[in-house]
């Protein structure tokens, strides 16, 4: 057995596909509006703007009917059209679906959806799941092509206008912008760093992409290919720098907004922006969007754990976020705190230039190996490259409430990829989740507690890294750190990598914004009861004020329903409510 997962696809699947879409148009068109032929009872339907000018994700028949009945009477969806590229997706060890992409108008857009089928107990396939998504909207042209990149160059007043202004240049920041200009809507971004790129460069030295290049581009400007499979934090750094000036986005450097406020009746921001070593400016906007960071928003500040006795240590104690490089420390005996990502990279680095290190590991950490991660980006990398965009709509055909139910079988399948590696590390006294727990869930869900391996287990299993694990820091000593059981570890240099502390849309809105404003806003994060994010890339509570956040993939995919969601609102095609759209 090669281990790579290969299925003899039925010659009928793009035929059972058709057929489902055959049915699926019934359903739709149905004066009852019934899915029971086209839907299982317990299936998912997820719509990102198609049919509702939100993100909804309803899970079983009855509430799906019950919700989506109006919308999609509205939407009067028509033109449906299977494409290309029906395939076979293994979910779990037992059960594979048909997967495939459709294409369908609805009265204001062209948009697309995702199907996931599953043959039932008569033999017949029905959605398990199904994702809508809106792509664009009708009588909006893209100013963005192949041949002309440029936005308009800007003068800059002391007064100005626009319809949209970005807080942070980063990559939510730069792809919201460009998203927003290519539909033609004017927009600044606001950066309070010196250069654009600055977040990463800021960072320690050896951070580098767990995903290969393909899946991290940003709209419009792919990476370049001399950047490597896997991107160095600089030449990100260097990447967006260069983003931002092939598409000649409007970025104002080394500027904050020193005050904001709403007017309801002519629904306008009116901004005071303060710019280093020159007069402040004033900018009225419709909108406003906080794009300052990924997952900590912006707002977070590093958390280091109360430990009693760290005045008398003699050593250097610092947050991961200070740390650099190793070229940068000649500490002989380093322990590092923490076990994530971040956590590994430093101790990995340190133990590279010779340091004696040790890492603390408080509770268990899943880890994968890049093979696994490669295996679960199918279609950006490997024998079946798909384009971007195409590639995107698989990776989120199955809701995340969808996923949580299955994603412990899909690690299942790729569980012998790293068994060696779970057992060496196990073997070294590394803490790792039971097998309820899994990597896909704290990735997804939690958002924490996993590393993808780059070179630290190595270190670990030859004994070049140890791991303290099991027992409480109970204080410092002077020469280091002394642990619940009495055993002790020397060091010189005592790194936290202990993370930020956690923020709420509320908190991140003062801390950009100011009080009033934030006062406005729900006081969201996290997930919604639909499993979809709370208050980030859809609407806030605040008319006109919107967040962006995440990695690369969703500063790429989900730019795009931030701008179309603000291009129907400039368009005017949304109800007083915003619960629904007015046909045009």
């Amino acid at each position: 057995m090669s281990g790579v997962e290969t299925f003899s696809a039925p010659l009928s699947a793009e035929a059972i596909s058709s057929a489902w879409l055959a049915t699926l148009i019934s359903d739709l068109s149905s004066p009852s509006f019934t899915l029971k032929h086209s839907f299982t009872n317990d299936s998912y339907w997820r719509d990102l703007l198609a049919f509702t000018p939100d993100f909804r994700t309803l899970h079983a028949l009855p509430k799906i009917q019950q919700i989506f009945s109006v919308p999609v009477a509205v939407a009067r969806p028509s033109r449906f059209r299977l494409l290309p590229g029906v395939r076979h997706r293994r979910i779990s060890p037992t059960n594979t679906f048909i997967q495939g992409i459709i294409q369908f108008h609805t009265v204001i857009a062209q948009c697309t959806g995702v199907f996931t089928l599953t043959q039932c107990e008569d033999s017949s396939w029905k959605a398990w799941s199904f994702v809508t998504m809106m792509d664009q909207l009708f009588g909006v042209v893209d100013r963005f092509s192949a041949h002309t990149h440029l936005c308009r160059p800007v003068e800059w007043n002391t007064i100005m206008d626009y319809t949209a202004v970005v807080v942070g240049a980063g990559q939510c920041g730069l792809s919201v912008a460009a998203r927003l200009e290519n539909l033609g809507i004017s927009t600044l971004v606001l950066e309070r760093s010196g250069a654009v790129g600055n977040s990463w460069r800021s960072r320690y030295e050896s951070l580098e992409t767990n995903t290969p290049r393909a899946y991290n581009h940003l709209p419009f400007v792919t990476f370049p290919e001399g950047c490597g499979k896997y991107i160095p934090c600089r030449d990100v750094a260097d990447y967006l720098e260069n983003y931002q000036k092939t598409l000649g986005l409007h970025v104002l450097t080394l500027a904050c907004i020193s005050a904001a406020s709403y007017d309801v009746s002519s629904s306008t921001w009116t901004l005071s922006i303060s710019v280093s070593g020159q007069a402040s400016i004033t900018v009225t906007a419709r909108h406003l969007i906080g794009a300052t960071g990924v997952g900590t928003m912006g707002g977070a500040l590093p958390f280091t754990p109360s430990i009693p006795g760290k005045s008398s240590f003699l050593g250097s104690i610092i947050h991961s976020s200070e740390y650099r490089s190793s070229s940068c420390n000649s500490a002989q005996k380093v322990v590092v705190i923490g076990a994530g990502c971040s956590a590994h990279d430093i101790a990995q680095d340190m133990a590279n230039s010779g340091s004696r290190t040790v890492l603390v590991q408080r509770s268990p950490t899943a880890v994968v190996s890049r093979q696994t991660i490669n295996r679960l980006l199918t279609g950006y990398i490997g024998p079946d490259v798909l384009p971007t965009e195409i590639a995107d709509r698989f990776y989120v055909a199955l809701p995340l409430s969808a996923l949580q139910n299955s994603q412990h079988d899909t690690m299942k399948i790729h569980a012998h990829i790293d068994q060696d590696l779970r057992e060496d590390l196990s073997r070294h006294g590394y803490l790792l989740p039971g097998p309820e727990d899994n990597f896909l869930h704290r990735l997804s869900v939690r958002r924490g507690g996993f590393y993808i391996d780059r070179g630290c287990v190595k270190l670990i299993t030859s004994g070049k890294i140890t791991v303290k694990s099991g027992h409480e820091i109970s204080h410092f000593s002077p020469s280091g750190l002394v642990f619940d059981d009495g055993s002790r570890v020397e060091a010189d240099l005592v790194i936290f990598a202990t993370g930020y502390s956690k923020t709420t849309i509320k908190q991140v809105a003062e801390s950009l914004f100011g009080s009033l404003v934030a006062d406005t806003v729900h006081d969201l994060g996290g997930w919604d009861s639909d499993c979809e994010p709370a208050g980030v890339w859809r609407p806030t509570g605040q008319n006109g004020l919107w967040f962006a956040e995440g990695d690369l993939f969703a500063a790429r995919f989900y730019s795009q329903f931030l701008a179309l969601q603000i291009m129907a609102r400039e368009m005017g095609l949304l109800s007083p409510d915003q619960r629904t759209y007015i046909p045009c």
